[in-house]
């Protein structure tokens, strides 16, 4: 089983405090929950200037560093790197970019609050006892992994080495027997407690003092984990600072979204290299100013600025003064999940017509997944086509959405709910390309006898 006991957090406390052992098992007794169901907190939070994590990827297992499919969501991080970042970024106020990219979650970043933490790039070492830094520690306990507490003046999280074999895996099979134990999971539990979270009482939860081995479900926190996290943070504001995308102009970025103060912006950015010590302060622009009622801000990413995560800070010192985390990369403006766009036709069922992406369009992959709603009963003849650029012109009672010069992908049957799963082959040589994908069904009881979907835009990915 999973645990990570009080004990072992308070001998971490006395540690730190330079207590001998003995003011441990006294420091357990501070640490005791009060109550005896539901979430249960420390008492401190992270403020403004603790956002940030690092990780240093000593971590000696090959199956914790087997993942090398780049994430879009996560630029620039591989292996045991990646399966951390997700970890923590599950508990951000909203999604991490797409938040669609791990195929055993709905989303990743659930925890609506004004939570998000920034994450700062490799590290050059373990950092100190307040470094803020996730990585592997030789030897081994009874337990998998610990936090050093308390967080007022930063963390540090450890992985035992010996006998558990940390996997990365993204598709939640994990190798290596019953010592297997999946890094994603654990490092969101453990992250929980970086938050402020003690243990919870709710068997399921992330926060739950134990788990069984094998699985995968404490990647994704649930509804007590993310009670626990607003009631230190607060429920996600309205006035929050929300970047929404950005796109490569020149000389820069437009940063799109809201809440962005009109002249004293700082925009973070993550360190391009590894940082020794324990300063993991972001990159930073200072004193940039935002356009269109605070909906956009342009900045020259310096030098420094690598791929990571994106934030906007505005004047304050509250939790909702500091954004989301958006995915960055200065490097490459290819690797963006697919996007859907457009509307689709209403069909004779009523239903507005629908189709969605549901994997990433990987070379490495071969193929990618779309799905389609219709709602037309029993059946009916489709075409999924393509085309190189958008367009939006009025075509048999809806919108074509997809450019000429169109190309049929496939002829399909809908099934009896007028639903079908797509698996589009990605044909060679086809990185970096973007195309934009729709679909045609058949329908007698609509005007012109067809409908029209929504279309998805797909860059083809390494």
């Amino acid at each position: 089983m999973f645990k990570i006991s009080p004990f072992h957090r308070a001998f971490s406390w006395a540690v730190r405090a330079g207590l001998p052992t003995g003011a441990a098992i006294l420091a357990l007794g501070l640490l005791l929950p009060a109550r005896s169901e539901g979430f249960m907190v420390f008492g401190d939070r992270l403020d403004l200037s603790q956002r940030d994590f690092r990780i240093w990827n000593n971590f000696s297992d090959p199956e914790a560093n087997s993942n090398q499919i780049p994430d879009p969501d996560f630029p620039g991080a591989l292996g045991a790197e990646l399966a951390i970042w997700k970890g923590v970024a599950e508990w951000g106020s909203g999604p991490h970019g797409s938040g669609r990219t791990d195929p055993t979650q709905d989303t990743i970043g659930s925890g609506a609050s004004n939570f998000d933490a920034f994450y700062s790039g490799l590290a050059g070492g373990p950092g100190n006892t307040n470094g803020n830094v996730i990585s592997q520690i030789p030897g081994s306990l009874f337990i998998k992994a610990y936090t050093e507490i308390p967080i007022r003046d930063g963390w540090r999280i450890r992985f035992y080495q010996n006998p558990w074999v940390w996997n990365d895996t993204p598709d939640g099979v994990l190798a290596g027997g019953p010592d297997a134990w999946d890094l994603q999971g654990v490092a969101c539990h453990e992250f929980g407690h970086a938050l402020g979270l003690d243990h919870s009482a709710v068997p399921g939860s992330t926060m739950f003092g134990s788990s069984p081995a094998g699985g995968v479900a404490l990647r994704s926190i649930e509804a007590d984990d993310i009670a626990g996290v607003q009631s230190i943070y607060g429920v996600r504001s309205a006035t929050k600072v929300q970047i929404d995308g950005y796109e490569f102009i020149p000389g820069g970025i437009r940063i799109r979204g809201s809440g962005f103060h009109p002249t004293n912006n700082q925009i973070w950015f993550t360190h391009a290299a590894p940082t020794i010590g324990s300063d993991g302060t972001p990159v930073r622009v200072m004193g940039v100013p935002s356009g269109g009622g605070g909906t956009r801000v342009f900045v020259a990413p310096p030098a420094l600025a690598g791929p990571g995560d994106l934030m906007v800070r505005r004047p304050g010192r509250d939790p909702e003064d500091l954004s989301n985390a958006f995915p960055f990369d200065p490097n490459s403006v290819l690797l963006a999940p697919p996007l859907t766009y457009g509307s689709g036709k209403v069909s004779s069922a009523g239903i507005l017509a629908s189709l969605d992406w549901g994997s990433l369009p990987s070379q490495t992959a071969g193929t990618f997944e779309l799905s389609c709603s219709t709602g037309i009963i029993g059946g009916t003849p489709a075409i999924l086509f393509s085309g190189p650029q958008r367009t939006s012109l009025p075509a048999l009672g809806g919108t074509l959405l997809v450019a000429r010069p169109l190309a049929r992908e496939q002829v399909l049957q809908l099934d009896f709910f007028g639903a079908a799963d797509i698996s589009v082959p990605v044909p060679a040589g086809m990185v970096g390309v973007t195309r934009y994908y729709q679909l045609w069904f058949k329908d007698p009881g609509s005007s012109f006898g067809s409908g029209l979907t929504n279309a998805v835009q797909v860059t083809f990915l390494p």
